[in-house]
């Protein structure tokens, strides 16, 4: 088995906070070229179920934290890469929520494929609402590996 500092697995941190505002939610949507009315139009989203105005879903990956928490300071390979993410969104942010990101080190495991050895760091970012209630989840896992120069 690979070694790691175990004590971290678990182990909430704070990882920061921002503010939904309606000039950030305009922005995003300008960049992606998003016109759903229910992110632009406070008339029209103010008719719908959701009474008024939301964020698009993924609008927290705008938000720019340093770190993502406890390292579990992993003793193996020389290159790293994300394996992959998965993206749970629990309910909408809207303009005036503050939103705060905390993040985990869920696992740390390893797995030999076709091309050898990989430790796997999986990671979990919550984000909380003002309000306590997650907003959204993100699993991802960075992959380590010994790559022959």
């Amino acid at each position: 088995m690979v070694d790691y500092d175990e004590s971290v697995i678990g182990v909430e941190h704070r990882l920061g906070s921002f503010t939904v505002t309606d000039a950030a939610i305009d922005a995003y949507c300008e960049a992606l070229g998003e016109t759903n009315p229910l992110y632009l139009d406070e008339d029209f989203a103010s008719g719908t179920g959701y009474g008024g105005r939301i964020a698009p879903p993924l609008i927290f990956t705008t938000a720019n934290f340093r770190g993502t928490g406890a390292d579990p300071q992993v003793d193996f390979g020389n290159a790293r890469f994300l394996g992959g993410e998965r993206i749970e969104v629990l309910e909408p942010m809207r303009p005036g929520d503050t939103i705060t990101a905390y993040g985990q080190v869920t696992e740390v495991y390893e797995k030999t494929g076709r091309s050898g050895k990989m430790v796997f760091v999986v990671r979990r970012t919550r984000y909380e609402n003002q309000n306590g209630r997650d907003v959204a989840l993100v699993d991802s896992s960075m992959v380590h590996r010994e790559i022959e120069a």
